[in-house]
């Protein structure tokens, strides 16, 4: 609790000692019941003096001097400290509000993720761990509170609009994720989506398989099924285990800096013309291709004479440090010296 929060509860104590110090007083000095005691004890304390009360004893007028000094005091300060509370509340939501869209102004090639539940928070956690941007619309408000106080960008509106796209920065994005609870949701999303920026990759969640073609039709370029993902998981996980432990070892173990990466070969890089042995890939990166993408044809497990050609995909396994010096090989930044590629 912050130091407002603490003041505000020792205020609050003292305000319920002083209603009960002010009604047990007159109580006892004018023998008033309980409850003209306490309304004539609030009615000091907060200043209002009705006067419908008469006080008919030297006692009482005493005591009533004592609790208009002392009462009113902490009733003052009391809503004080409220005043703050609420203003200071208010204000930081404010900043915090408009600090949030200047960095989502900002953000450039980032991932849009529509939905916060189960399927999205593991995607934004995943996100996070790959140290890729990303901007979460979310519609319930306890949801958009927690990613918020997580360090997440969280826009709290509904997904479905294009105002809303919009500020996520969807003209931006590189690609947009909905994992909505109802398919006809992320229909919307994908055919909003594809409306705002065409060239958007969208990655759409579906949870009946009759879905799956309207959420194709609607634009989605890949539509993901939870449950089919998860059905598959554990069926392998019963007939191949220690394979599929070792693979869960190898992505997902914090220790092991495993990552798979997606390589464009681009126009001037050192990598045109050479066969993946002649490459140096495996000899001096120690990354290794695992298939090439070349337009429409997948070239799974390719053959070390495979020849490498301009706008291929490589798919990479690789430690960080691997994946990220045949980067710069194949962006051309450092090439391989012929010694390295003999």
């Amino acid at each position: 609790m912050n130091l407002l929060g603490r003041r505000i509860g020792l205020a609050f104590l003292a305000l319920l000692f002083t209603l009960s110090f002010g009604t047990v007083g007159l109580i006892l000095t004018e023998h008033l019941s309980l409850t003209q005691a306490f309304y004539f004890t609030v009615e000091t304390i907060t200043t209002v003096g009705y006067g419908d009360i008469k006080l008919k004893s030297d006692a009482g007028h005493v005591f009533s001097i004592i609790l208009m000094l002392g009462g009113a005091g902490v009733m003052l300060y009391f809503a004080g400290l409220m005043m703050a509370f609420l203003v200071e509340g208010q204000l930081a939501g404010v900043y915090g509000r408009r600090k949030m869209n200047k960095k989502i102004e900002q953000l450039q090639d980032h991932i849009i993720v529509c939905g916060a539940g189960r399927v999205g928070r593991q995607v934004l956690y995943r996100l996070r761990k790959e140290v890729y941007p990303c901007v979460v619309i979310e519609q319930q408000e306890d949801l958009v509170q927690q990613f918020i106080e997580e360090g997440y960008l969280v826009i709290h509106n509904d997904a479905t609009q294009d105002e809303v796209l919009k500020k996520a920065g969807i003209e931006r994005a590189k690609g947009l994720i909905t994992a909505l609870p109802e398919d006809s949701l992320n229909v919307f999303v994908t055919l909003t989506a594809k409306g705002l920026n065409p060239n958007v990759q969208v990655v759409a969640r579906m949870d009946q398989l009759e879905s799956e073609n309207k959420l194709l039709r609607a634009g989605a370029d890949k539509v993901i099924s939870p449950a089919i993902l998860g059905g598959w998981r554990m069926a392998m996980s019963i007939l191949k285990p220690i394979s599929i432990e070792y693979i869960e070892t190898v992505i997902h173990d914090h220790n092991i800096e495993m990552k798979i990466m997606e390589l464009r070969v681009d126009q001037g890089s050192c990598l045109i013309g050479r066969t993946l042995s002649k490459s140096g890939i495996k000899q001096q990166t120690g990354a290794m291709v695992l298939a090439i993408l070349r337009d429409k044809l997948v070239i799974s497990n390719p053959d070390a004479q495979e020849v490498i050609m301009e706008g291929d995909l490589l798919i990479v396994l690789g430690l960080r440090e691997q994946l990220h010096r045949l980067e710069e090989v194949a962006a051309n930044q450092t090439k391989l010296q012929p010694s390295e590629v003999g």
